[in-house]
């Protein structure tokens, strides 16, 4: 009797405590349970970070390589383009402004400056491309002149070397034309002279008899000269190869000033002109041989000598 009470009361007894275990249990196993979520949540949200973290710097670097070669174009067209230097200068501040922006966020490297680092390179892009075409339109343009330049240049060439031809041609004319307006002296004849009392003259070559030297030629005929009065000049060199000249008075000859011993003024008439000149020393002639020269328009036309005994 008493052994089955005290069974009764032990099972009694165990009751309550086999519910607490229970429960303990079933506590315990929500707790893993709830671990075990967050566990797992966490290394889902663990993964996704790290999967973004991959992502996010994937794109930073195929921003910064995107960066890298629009820099380099500019900077190529740059150095390309000398013609364009000094706009591409101007617009320099503007490139460099937009990339330090993107520098900045792709350094930053969040999702949100990720996307406006590609938003800004987006627009780098097209203001880059703009003055690429800019560039190559220049360049057409640039092309085309230097090609009407060098059509231009050999015209030029063309031009001047028929000017030289026609400037060579005038020259050779005026200078056959200038020949063509000298006289020619013709039949030089150069003799002393000396006077009767009754003025009769007589030719000599006796020095001392000699009072003038006559000088006897023809002027050609001549139809490019104009008529009227011409100037002619005797040069009269003495045995000492010196001028005689009383004035010491000169003219013009090849570009010099020559001393003459008389000048004397002559209606030409376009046809064959018979011309004498005369000189008279006013002391007496020395032996000796006397070279005489007959200039015109300051060319020597004709020359004679005469030999005093």
């Amino acid at each position: 009797m008493d052994s089955q009470e005290n069974n009764k009361n032990e099972y009694q007894e165990q009751g309550p405590k086999k519910g607490i275990v229970i429960i303990v249990i079933t506590i315990l196993l929500g707790t893993n349970a709830l671990l075990l979520w967050q566990f797992f949540d966490k290394k889902n949200s663990l993964d996704l970070a790290n999967q973004t973290i991959v992502t996010t710097t994937a794109e930073k670097d195929a921003l910064q390589a995107q960066l890298n070669k629009v820099k380099a174009e500019f900077e190529k067209a740059k150095s390309e383009n000398s013609v364009m230097q000094e706009e591409l200068t101007e617009k320099d501040e503007a490139i460099k402004a937009k990339v330090a922006e993107i520098q900045r966020l792709i350094s930053l490297g969040g999702p949100a400056q990720i996307a406006r680092a590609k938003a800004e390179l987006a627009k780098l892009n097209e203001m880059n491309q703009v003055y690429m075409a800019q560039i190559d339109s220049l360049n057409v343009i640039t092309a085309q002149l230097q090609a009407q330049n060098i059509d231009l240049a050999s015209n030029l060439n063309q031009e001047k070397s028929k000017n030289e031809n026609l400037s060579a041609e005038n020259v050779r004319l005026s200078s056959k034309v200038a020949a063509g307006s000298i006289l020619k002296a013709q039949n030089i004849l150069t003799e002393g002279l000396r006077y009767k009392s009754n003025g009769k003259e007589f030719q000599t070559s006796r020095a001392k008899q000699v009072q003038k030297i006559r000088t006897k030629f023809t002027l050609a005929e001549n139809k490019v000269i104009d008529k009227g009065p011409i100037e002619i000049y005797l040069r009269v060199f003495g045995p000492d190869g010196v001028v005689m000249s009383s004035k010491q008075e000169t003219f013009k000859a090849q570009g010099q000033d020559l001393v003459f011993t008389v000048k004397q003024i002559v209606d030409y008439t376009n046809s064959d002109m018979p011309v004498e000149v005369f000189w008279a020393k006013g002391t007496e002639f020395v032996k000796g041989v006397y070279k005489v020269e007959i200039y015109h328009s300051g060319f020597l036309i004709g020359n004679t000598r005469i030999d005093l005994n």
